[in-house]
């Protein structure tokens, strides 16, 4: 059983470094076979198809986020200095991941399909943690904790504050020219800009 595992997940990481290098498209089965060092047959003995493939290497990424904001939610908590941890986790997640920003674009534009399959079930499997977090938005906000914003509003502003610094990625490692000592101070710099907008929004 620990055999078969170690394969399964040679071809995720295998599949998860392609994605990144070549988008959705560019990673084919048998590039990602050849990768992981498995057979075709192999590989579509765990995996009937690329989608699922794809699926899989994206659940492990929801999951990771989720472990990561798991342990910093504390059911009597809800202050700046939560949302603080959040954006800053948010942000982390990015930086981690920035090789696959263009992947997600790319699957958004070319494959809905997928994604929606995807969020549907993934809401369903976070429903009752994302309307508790909603009710707790909801009553710091009558409670004077933090200013009035939904928590839908929220959301999006942090996600969208911590992820652009990601989409232009091109930008600044081509265009601009920055070495690898540079970016990062830049990014670090970005980090702290979108905490201070994130909690200047929703500060009392």
């Amino acid at each position: 059983m620990a055999k078969k595992d170690n394969k399964e997940e040679e071809i995720l990481r295998a599949a998860e470094k392609l994605f990144a290098e070549k988008g959705f498209k560019g990673a084919t089965t048998t590039l990602i076979a050849a990768e992981a060092g498995v057979t075709h047959a192999m590989l579509h003995y765990y995996f009937r198809t690329k989608d699922q493939i794809f699926l899989k290497v994206f659940d492990s990424y929801m999951e990771e986020v989720r472990q990561d904001l798991k342990a910093i939610m504390v059911p009597e908590i809800y202050d700046t200095d939560l949302i603080t941890k959040v954006t800053e986790i948010c942000f982390d997640f990015f930086n981690s991941h920035s090789g696959e920003m263009n992947l997600f674009l790319e699957v958004a534009k070319e494959r809905p399909d997928l994604l929606g399959e995807y969020v549907s079930e993934f809401g369903r499997y976070i429903g009752t943690a994302m309307s508790a977090h909603k009710e707790r938005t909801e009553r710091a906000v009558s409670e004077g904790v933090i200013s009035d914003i939904s928590f839908t509003d929220l959301l999006t502003n942090i996600v969208s504050v911590c992820a652009a610094p990601f989409f232009f990625e091109p930008v600044i490692s081509n265009v601009i020219g920055m070495d690898k000592e540079r970016k990062a101070a830049f990014l670090e710099a970005r980090k702290r800009e979108a905490v201070k907008l994130i909690v200047n929004r929703i500060a009392k």
